[in-house]
């Protein structure tokens, strides 16, 4: 093996390493913290029936994931019933958050927002972009555009 063939080998045997180690980073912060649930997209909205068992209690919630969503939606049933729809994607840097019992948490910078979507603790400033939500029933429609 001449010395070229040596470097091109370990030129893409570090690519290839590379790869799976930004693929294993990306695996750990999507994790949401959350059961996960496809949704299909009519136009701007998302239609989807709440009448599930992930959804039963307060504090309750579910990622809904589309191939059409630039960021999955993380849908929680708050005290009153009510529903807020926001976006995974924390306002800091912009890592994926987790949702956990009692509030959303970023594993990244350690951001926190409540099941409002509002800040609790930085280093984000900004709140969670929320997704205007219309309930009649159990079913909820989340309005992807203002």
């Amino acid at each position: 093996m001449t010395s070229h063939d040596r470097r091109e080998f370990l030129r893409k045997s570090g690519m290839a390493i590379g790869a799976l180690a930004a693929g294993s980073v990306g695996l750990a912060c999507a994790s949401t913290g959350a059961p996960h649930m496809d949704v299909e997209i009519s136009g701007s909205v998302i239609r989807f029936d709440t009448a599930i068992p992930e959804l039963a209690n307060a504090g309750d919630g579910v990622v809904l994931e589309s191939f059409l969503l630039e960021n999955p939606i993380l849908l929680i049933r708050g005290g009153d019933g009510n529903f807020s729809a926001l976006s995974t994607e924390c306002s800091h840097l912009g890592c994926t958050v987790k949702k956990e019992p009692s509030l959303i948490r970023c594993p990244c910078h350690e951001s926190a927002y409540d099941f409002e979507g509002r800040v609790l603790n930085g280093p984000a400033e900004i709140a969670l972009r929320r997704y205007p939500v219309m309930t009649t029933g159990s079913i909820i429609q989340i309005h992807l555009r203002p």
